[in-house]
C-alpha cells in the first residue's frame, strides 16, 4: 500500500500543481514561519483525491487539520457500538474506526507532516443516539456516570488506534469545541450540559490528558473571541480547566471579514487569553469578500498581514496558524473568496501578505 500511495504522490508531482512552479516560485509557508510556529490548514478528505492540492499541502504546510474526518460523526462506528452494548449489556460500550480519517493521516505520515486533531467533544457532529441507552433515541438518556463511562472509552479507544496504525503523527487535540453560547455567553446548553452536568468540559480534559499520548498538546476551540461578552464566557471557562491543569492552549477560529471583527478588538483578545500563559493557535483563519476583485483582495490581504504581525507578536506562545481550507473553491465560505489559493491552486494576495506581513500594500 505504501509503495501504491508513493507512486501516486510521484505522478502528482509531475502531472499536478507542478504548473505554479511553472508560473512563478512561490515560498513556502512552513519554511517562512520555521524557528516561530508551525504553519498549516484544513483539509477536507476530497482533497486527497487530487492532485494539485496534495503537492500544495505537501509544500507549504507542515501540520494538517482534518474538517471533519476525526469529529465524533466520523470516527464512532455507531453499528458496531449498538452490537457490543446489545452483546455485553454495558452501556459505556464504544467502538471506534479511522475509515474517513485514513487519506489525510496516511499522507501526512508519509511526509512528515503533523496533524492537529479535531475534536473530541462537540455539540454537532455528534448523533442523539451517542447519549442513548443501547445507542437508540427512543430509549432513555443515560446517567450520568453512564455517559462518563462512554465518553471515557470513545476517547481511550481513539487515543489507542491512532497510537497503534500513526504513532507520533496526531501532535495535539481541539477537545471541546464552541461550549460557550453566543447568548449567554455560559456554557452552552447541549446534549452533554444535559446528561453530564456543568462540568462536562472539564471531564472531557481530564480524559484526554488521561489517554493522549506523552507531549500531546490539548486545547479548547472557538469562535468570535474577539467580542467581549463571548471573550468573557471563553476566559472564565480557561481559568477553570487551567485549575485542573489538563488545557495546555487556546484555539482562535478566526472566520473574519475585512472590517469585522476590527484589528483592536482582536488584539484585545488575543492579548487577555495570552496573559493566561496558555500556548495560542489561530486554528481557523480565514478571511472573506465580497467580490473576486483586485481592489477587494488587496483589503484581504491588509487582514491576513495584520492578524499574521499580531500572531508574530506573540511567536513564543504560538504553536500554529491554520488556515481553514486551502483553495478558494474548497472553502464552505467559497462565496467570499476567503482563502491564499483560487480554484487553480494559484497565490493571491493574501498569500504574499502572509509571506510578508510588513510589505504594507505590496502584494
Amino acid at each position: 500500500m505504501k509503495r501504491i500511495f508513493a507512486l501516486f504522490f510521484a505522478l502528482c508531482l509531475l502531472a499536478g500543481c507542478i504548473q505554479i512552479a511553472a508560473g512563478e516560485e512561490i515560498p513556502s509557508l512552513k519554511d517562512v514561519y520555521a524557528g516561530k510556529f508551525d504553519f498549516g490548514a484544513a483539509a477536507p478528505r476530497k482533497a486527497f483525491q487530487n492532485m494539485q492540492t496534495m503537492e500544495l499541502m505537501a509544500e507549504q504546510f507542515n501540520i494538517l487539520t482534518p474538517e471533519n474526518e476525526l469529529k465524533p460523526n466520523f470516527v464512532i462506528d455507531w453499528v458496531k457500538s449498538k452490537k457490543k452494548v446489545l452483546e455485553t449489556g454495558d452501556q459505556t460500550a464504544v467502538a471506534v474506526h479511522l475509515d474517513s480519517a485514513k487519506p489525510l493521516l496516511d499522507f501526512a505520515k508519509a511526509h512528515g507532516i503533523r496533524v492537529h486533531g479535531h475534536v473530541l467533544l462537540w455539540h454537532i457532529e455528534t448523533k442523539d443516539e451517542f447519549f442513548h441507552e443501547g445507542y437508540v433515541v427512543s430509549a432513555p438518556l443515560l446517567d450520568r456516570e453512564q455517559m462518563l463511562g462512554r465518553l471515557e472509552n470513545y476517547i481511550a479507544g481513539l487515543m489507542e488506534l491512532l497510537e497503534q496504525q500513526y504513532p507520533g503523527v496526531v501532535v495535539s487535540w481541539d477537545v471541546v469545541n464552541e461550549a460557550i453560547d453566543d447568548g449567554s455567553h455560559a456554557l452552552r446548553k447541549s446534549k452533554w450540559y444535559e446528561v453530564v452536568g456543568e462540568d462536562y468540559v472539564e471531564r472531557a480534559f481530564e480524559l484526554a490528558r488521561k489517554y493522549a499520548p506523552e507531549g500531546t498538546l490539548l486545547y479548547y476551540n472557538d469562535y468570535n473571541t474577539a467580542y467581549p461578552g463571548k471573550l468573557k464566557g471563553i476566559l472564565q471557562l480557561l481559568e477553570k480547566l487551567q485549575a485542573e491543569g489538563n488545557i495546555d492552549g487556546y484555539g482562535f477560529q478566526m472566520h473574519h471579514r475585512v472590517r469585522e471583527p476590527g484589528m483592536g478588538m482582536l488584539t484585545n483578545a488575543v492579548k487577555a487569553v495570552a496573559a493566561l500563559g496558555l500556548k495560542l493557535r489561530v486554528s481557523e483563519l480565514d478571511v472573506g469578500v465580497s467580490k473576486n476583485t483586485e481592489e477587494d483582495f488587496q483589503k484581504q490581504a491588509k487582514k491576513y498581514a495584520d492578524v499574521m504581525k499580531l500572531m508574530l507578536e506573540y511567536a513564543d506562545q504560538t504553536e500554529a496558524v491554520e488556515v481553514w481550507g486551502l483553495t478558494d473553491n474548497m472553502s464552505y465560505r467559497s462565496y467570499e473568496y476567503p482563502l491564499l489559493f483560487d480554484a487553480s491552486c494559484n497565490p493571491k494576495p493574501a498569500f504574499w501578505a502572509v509571506v510578508n506581513p510588513d510589505a504594507e500594500g505590496g502584494w
